[in-house]
């Protein structure tokens, strides 16, 4: 099975989503997540991606709060990218929530390989490069390493107590 071939069912049979209705929503307080998919969209991949983007929900406050968090996912069942609300915020730069939105992105035109072993690579060579490939890689990285610890769970410890 090649990457081309994928239609991603494989995937989907071994990860169920569970099919859920999400409300879209893309104009946060801080960040338009869905100015920044437009921009994205057009610049690197030629207006070609078909997935929607919203921002995700907030956690429940009567379920323990994880280490830490997922920026982003992508639902190729759904067609559909989820940013961390954590992630609209005047703390978070928009060029690392560009970065966020551009790895999703990616995950639709470089869907996962089958691997030795029979596993599937979500995070394949192939991605990798594409990822590293934009300019503002290295600068978001970069970002993430010194604050992302800082801000979302000073953010998080922020949120409990209200």
């Amino acid at each position: 099975l090649s990457s081309e071939d994928w239609s991603g069912n494989d995937y989907i049979k071994e990860n169920p989503d569970g099919g859920r209705r999400t409300l879209v929503k893309t104009q946060g307080k801080v960040h338009d997540i869905q100015a920044i998919f437009d921009r994205l969209n057009q610049e690197h991949f030629g207006g070609k991606i078909k997935a929607q983007i919203t921002w995700g929900r907030h956690g429940c406050k009567n379920v323990p709060r994880k280490r830490s968090i997922l920026f982003g996912t992508y639902s190729s069942f759904e067609l559909l990218i989820r940013i961390h609300p954590a992630m609209d915020s005047e703390r978070v730069p928009e060029f690392f929530v560009e970065h966020v939105i551009h790895h999703e992105m990616l995950h639709e035109v470089l869907p996962p390989v089958l691997g030795s072993g029979r596993k599937w690579i979500i995070h394949h060579e192939k991605f990798r490069s594409a990822e590293a490939a934009t300019p503002s890689y290295p600068r978001a990285i970069q970002w993430e390493k010194e604050f992302s610890r800082k801000v979302f769970y000073g953010q998080a410890a922020l949120q409990e107590q209200v």
